[in-house]
């Protein structure tokens, strides 16, 4: 039987179970032998696209992409779900350890959504947790470790799949996450799907491991608990659903009304009281009717991984896709393939949403050449 939740979701009760981290095309890719993209990554390519010396693939962009990611990739306390140890930093401790009294958590939640804004975030929502969005199983990164240190065996293939398979469950109280999507440099995007494109994600990552380890740290500065996450975790792109964000596009993207899927997205959860947003479902029902008309991001797609398909459906494409929701489902796995042969994630079909609003597609050079 097909249970129909209030908007934005239809979903299949019978068939619908919590994503198994495992199966997502980054972690695939080390255990799938099915997959032509088995064992590799996009460093497979780049010193051929060096070599080629074509626009967009040069060392200097190359080199770009790779610094965007220094913050998130080597920042230890980026994902921490606890804080381990008071320590004065100049400001003293005791004030730091009885919780704040919040009187009003309308007016709060204000405060809170200026805080995230504050240290970084583009745009803020409040959701209650759903369980149904928190993976099943997925890779838990040890206490204070970067994502680097943590992943680099992972990523080298040399640890049992048990590693990314861990059971994930949030603390018993954690029943409110704050929803944060980080706005991507117009100008870069553009270039999709060239390195400038990937620069302007690969910062973007880095912007939110920044903003959510400062909104974590307000949080117990104020006496509650902050799990920081980015992609771990939860299903990031149904929580902003939920979180009054945006609606999903026929690219597998959250579109936000501000600024397309030109965006990307972390969470932090937590136990502090705060009031919740409700879905746009003006928004979401506008989308739902572009998106069966408009197909530029499906043309734009380099391996005709995103459905043409006039309506939604129930029929994933991948065992990296999660059955049992109604929606566009998008092939990842020929998405990674081009990844690979790309040297970096895409852009395209960010690049040609309507919804991102772009007012000029820029060549490589053309990017660096404006200043």
């Amino acid at each position: 039987m097909v249970n129909v939740k209030k908007n934005p979701y239809e979903i299949d009760e019978t068939v619908y179970k919590r994503f198994k981290q495992k199966d997502n095309m980054l972690f695939r890719r080390l255990w799938d032998k099915t997959l032509p993209t088995y064992n590799q990554m996009i460093d497979t390519n780049i010193e051929n696209h060096i070599a080629s010396k074509k626009d967009g693939y040069s060392r200097i962009d190359f080199a770009l992409v790779a610094a965007g990611w220094t913050v998130y990739e080597r920042f230890p306390y980026a994902f921490t779900w606890e804080r381990k140890n008071l320590i004065d930093i100049g400001y003293g401790v005791n004030w730091m350890k009885s919780k704040y009294e919040i009187k009003n958590s309308k007016s709060f939640t204000k405060i809170i959504k200026k805080a995230a804004k504050f240290y970084g975030a583009s745009l803020v929502g409040i959701a209650d947790v759903n369980e149904k969005w928190i993976y099943k199983t997925g890779f838990k990164r040890p206490d204070e470790t970067s994502e680097a240190e943590a992943k680099q065996e992972v990523r080298e293939g040399k640890i049992a799949d048990s590693i990314y398979n861990q059971p994930i469950d949030l603390p018993n109280g954690i029943n409110k996450v704050i929803v944060m999507a980080i706005e991507m440099d117009e100008d870069a995007i553009s270039t999709a799907p060239a390195q400038p494109a990937a620069a302007a994600s690969a910062i973007i990552y880095s912007r939110m491991a920044f903003t959510i380890s400062c909104l974590g740290e307000f949080i117990r500065n104020l006496g509650y608990r902050a799990i920081q996450c980015g992609n771990d975790t939860a299903l990031s792109i149904p929580l902003a659903i939920d979180a009054g964000l945006g609606a999903l596009g026929r690219n597998g993207l959250l579109l936000t009304p501000e600024l397309g899927p030109r965006v990307r997205i972390c969470k932090v959860f937590t136990d502090i009281p705060l009031d919740s947003d409700e879905p746009n479902e003006k928004f979401i029902r506008k989308v739902n009717h572009y998106c069966k008309n408009c197909l530029k991001c499906a043309e734009a797609c380099e391996t005709d991984a995103i459905s043409k398909v006039k309506n939604h459906t129930f029929v994933p494409s991948t065992i990296s896709n999660n059955p049992g929701v109604k929606k566009y489902y998008v092939d990842v796995e020929k998405c990674f393939e081009f990844w690979v042969e790309n040297s970096s994630d895409c852009g395209n079909c960010i690049a040609s949403c309507p919804f991102s609003r772009i007012r000029k597609n820029l060549t490589p050079d053309e990017f660096w050449s404006k200043i």
